[in-house]
């Protein structure tokens, strides 16, 4: 591959990681960094048209794709990094255990701001990724299918017959929810961190890993992100149109079938839902394959609008991408000192479109300051110290002017 390919290879992974982290930030924002369903008991504003608009949109093209994307191109970084190693002569699977260790670091500091935090979750399950780097392609993607087909939360819920792993509920009735959002409104950084700190060890994997099982489908995605890099359909992304072009369309039809049934499988529930029942196991399952041909579908349109011109404005996302750590934690604490009691206290008072448009802003700067900061520095600061971390090492921090010459862009 020449050095210009390779430079646009890893151009539209950058910027689909910049893709994947609007997404994040328009999803907590609207939510109000809450992290659960809105308890209206401890919400001040009513929902107007708007506020319906948007939460529309956001149910059917942000919540459940984007942190999809995130961990697909998660397995790509696992495998890339393997690969380079081996080509070296050398194993990665210790270094990168090591390096999931740091990122758990930066996870556990996260998730007392903003118990929504997915490092966490991507650490204890990138442990087991090393054990996939030599299964084969085949049964990479078996694997994968089954867990996207729904395999690990049929066996939970066949084996525990119960929506919980340690009947923690998240649902709007749930008095739980209405404690902790009235928490974040009236307790102190503290007070909220304390919170938090038990809920990454207790709720965080019931969501994971019960019924409503995030965690399956994020390992799914880890193993296909190993099997884009291993097939070289990353490196030659570009020889590859006409196939991403079918699997729009595809995903787009697979999409509105999927719709569909979800819809009509909830509608024939009996009011209230009992959540650990098979009907409600179906039907959740069927919505989550929805979210994956979405989730499909996003990622197509991207890539293609991305090939098509690939220096168009699209690519002011690669250096947004590139900083990816950095921009994450920065967007909770942005989010998070806005909202909360312990900073400006805004939760509840503002409707959705508001926060929509606070979201839009916080990533317009956050892309200004990136492509700014990466024209000065190698890394972003999160990143270089993950980097330094991972190998014992003081790396280069600032650009030399030669270097920030070369790249204006970077």
């Amino acid at each position: 591959m020449s050095a210009t390919a390779q430079q646009s290879r890893i151009n539209i992974v950058d910027a689909l990681r910049g893709f994947a982290l609007m997404g994040i930030v328009i999803a907590h924002m609207i939510e109000q960094y809450t992290a659960s369903p809105r308890p209206e008991a401890a919400w001040w504003v009513s929902a107007d048209i708007a506020d319906k608009v948007v939460l529309t949109l956001q149910f059917l093209l942000v919540t459940g794709k984007f942190y999809s994307i995130f961990a697909l191109l998660f397995g790509m970084s696992f495998a890339i990094m393997m690969n380079n190693a081996a080509q070296k002569g050398s194993n990665f699977s210790g270094r990168f255990i090591w390096r999931l260790l740091l990122l758990l670091g930066f996870g556990f500091i996260h998730s007392l701001i903003y118990r929504g935090d997915i490092l966490g979750v991507y650490v204890v399950i990138g442990f087991i990724l090393p054990l996939f780097y030599s299964v084969s392609s085949r049964w990479l993607l078996i694997i994968a299918a089954l867990l996207f087909l729904g395999a690990g939360r049929f066996a939970f819920f066949a084996i525990t017959g119960s929506a919980s792993l340690l009947d923690y509920q998240n649902i709007p009735s749930d008095p739980e929810i209405l404690r902790y959002t009235t928490l974040l409104k009236t307790g102190n950084f503290f007070d909220v961190a304390r919170d938090n700190l038990v809920y990454f060890y207790t709720g965080k994997w019931d969501f994971q890993f019960g019924i409503f099982g995030r965690g399956y489908f994020t390992l799914a995605y880890f193993l296909v992100g190993l099997w884009l890099i291993r097939s070289g359909f990353v490196q030659n992304i570009a020889q590859h149109k006409a196939l991403i072009k079918k699997c729009l369309w595809g995903s787009l039809i697979a999409s509105l079938v999927f719709i569909g049934a979800s819809v009509a499988l909830f509608a024939q529930m009996s009011q209230p839902v009992n959540y650990s029942s098979w009907p409600f196991v179906m039907a959740w399952n069927v919505a989550d394959l929805a979210n994956i041909s979405l989730t499909m579908l996003l990622m197509c349109a991207f890539v293609l609008l991305y090939l098509r011109k690939p220096d168009s404005r699209l690519s002011a996302l690669a250096p947004y991408g590139r900083m990816a750590l950095t921009n994450y934690i920065t967007q909770s604490l942005i989010g998070t000192f806005f909202l909360y009691g312990w900073g400006f206290g805004y939760l509840g008072k503002l409707h959705d479109w508001q926060m929509l448009l606070l979201a839009l802003v916080v990533i317009y700067v956050q892309v200004q300051v990136s492509k700014l900061w990466l024209s000065y520095f190698q890394y972003g600061p999160l990143e270089w110290l993950w980097r330094c971390g991972t190998w014992f090492s003081r790396f280069p921090f600032r650009k030399i002017p030669a270097e920030r010459d070369a790249v204006p862009n970077a």
